[in-house]
């Protein structure tokens, strides 16, 4: 019998189920794509009941295959960050749908805050600015807008809402990296912090126990399809569990993954004063190990290129991504702001916009507008890290395309080295989970092959429009302000 270990990669796009075996070899993979709910402009949500459901058909069609050539012995999480689920503790439902990460519903309440002078507190204590992205004031919008007992209300990531539902609603857990996202997570200490909790209404009751990643978060048999119950072990959010399989162990190691928005994250010995635009981060806390990092978050890089597509039809599959696209210059160009800009920019109003279309432009030109859009806006945040001359490790799925990876090297300015294992987030929880520290692996570096002029000429023409979509953005501010008397 082969020993393999279940992994689920639980990401904003879809769930991903894998079978590891104990020399890091994915025996067999399943994935399910599930709903995306967009109630009002800028509001994100999923379905928890729908998540869990398709992560459950994913295991089942994986064991129905292969029950009798594979023993089991653990169950690992990893998954999107900042997306919050709250349920009632008596009968396991939740009391609202999953508000994503990317929902900016809260943009009114955190510039209320800040206006009131608490971010160099938040800043402080958890390395993290007050806004819409992190799951604080998503707890506090569901218990402001909705029917809930507060003292049977639960509130977890979505690592959290596995586990619990794993382990027959027994277990409410989740890690230091996904409770580190949250706003409410002292950085110092390791721990839910009292008056963060306090200023955005969160009883820490409602709140999960914290374990690091390599502990024991509790025991499945995955709904009676095991004889046997597992450990649950191995549990970090997306972004960390790529870095730590990327092995980012040493101060300036940087990585970029690149999914449905994109982590660019860069490994430091110590929190050091937040700049750029750039916030502290836990990088990953084992038993016996820990490291900080500093990040840079962008919000719609995958996610432009599933619009395009799903939306606005410009392209039926990723294989038309290729040189053919490339070939021939074009003056439109894409900012990707479809759910605000984030690092360095931090506007959660900030609206996409498109430049430079002309009466002969086509579909194509739009379509290669929103790759070169994509890309530098990768490039602005990569711009904000004090880097060395190393190459920046990338992964995720706009990784496998060579062209756009040319396109990073080129206006970026430095070599792009691509893992070309399929899913690093689901090896970086297997490493924790099985106490492994490597697997194999391999790479590709793309080196920068563009003019100094040229390169300059493109990324000043996408930062004018920058500009452009910033003040557009002032102008929606000050009409707001307009209307409700700020």
């Amino acid at each position: 019998m082969r020993s393999v270990s279940i992994v689920i990669d639980q990401s904003t796009t879809a769930s991903k189920v894998y079978l590891i075996d104990e020399f890091g070899k994915i025996v067999d993979e399943r994935s399910h794509i599930h709903d995306k709910i967009y109630p009002r402009t800028g509001w994100v949500e999923h379905d928890p009941e729908q998540i869990q459901k398709q992560v459950m058909e994913c295991i089942y069609e994986l064991m129905k295959v292969h029950q009798n050539e594979i023993n089991v012995t653990c169950v690992c999480i990893t998954n999107q960050r900042e997306t919050v689920v709250g349920w009632d503790e008596d009968t396991g439902k939740p009391v609202y749908n999953a508000i994503v990460w990317q929902c900016s519903r809260t943009h009114e309440l955190c510039r209320q805050l800040i206006k009131q002078g608490y971010e160099p507190l938040v800043l402080e204590r958890t390395g993290l600015k007050i806004d819409p992205y992190f799951s604080a004031t998503k707890m506090k919008w569901i218990l402001d807008h909705t029917q809930v007992d507060r003292n049977k209300t639960k509130f977890g990531t979505i690592d959290s809402w596995l586990i619990y539902n794993l382990t027959n609603r027994q277990v409410h857990a989740t890690d230091h990296t996904n409770a580190s996202r949250t706003l409410l997570y002292n950085l110092e200490n390791g721990a839910w912090d009292d008056e963060l909790c306090g200023l955005f209404g969160i009883d820490q009751t409602m709140l999960p126990e914290i374990k690091c990643s390599d502990e024991i978060f509790g025991y499945t048999d995955l709904s009676g399809i095991l004889n046997e119950p597992v450990v649950i072990r191995g549990v970090m959010g997306d972004s960390q569990a790529a870095f730590y399989a990327q092995q980012c162990v040493h101060e300036g190691d940087i990585k970029m993954t690149l999914g449905t928005g994109s982590s660019i994250m860069m490994n430091v010995s110590e929190l050091k004063p937040r700049i750029n635009g750039l916030v502290n981060v836990l990088g990953y806390k084992m038993k016996a190990d820990q490291t900080y990092g500093v990040e840079g978050i962008v919000n719609c890089n995958g996610e432009s290129l599933n619009w395009a597509k799903e939306d606005m039809k410009l392209f039926s599959d990723y294989n038309e991504l290729d040189e053919n696209l490339f070939e021939k210059p074009t003056s439109v160009l894409f900012v990707p702001a479809l759910t605000g800009l984030s690092m360095p920019y931090w506007n959660p109003v900030a609206q996409g916009m498109i430049i430079g279309i002309e009466r002969q432009s086509t579909p194509r030109d739009f379509l290669k507008g929103i790759v070169e859009g994509i890309v530098c806006q990768l490039c602005d945040a990569l711009s904000c890290f004090e880097v060395n001359d190393h190459s920046v490790h990338v992964d995720g799925g706009l990784s496998k395309n060579k062209q756009i990876m040319q396109l990073l090297a080129d206006l970026s300015n430095r070599p792009i080295e691509v893992c070309n294992h399929p899913d690093l987030s689901a090896m970086g929880a297997w490493l924790a989970g099985s106490k492994k520290t490597d697997f194999e692996k391999t790479t590709r570096t793309y080196f920068p092959n563009m003019s100094e002029e040229v390169r300059r000429k493109r990324l000043e023409r996408y930062h004018r429009a920058i500009d452009c979509a910033l003040m557009l953005a002032n102008i929606k501010k000050e009409e707001k302000d307009n209307e409700t008397g700020i």
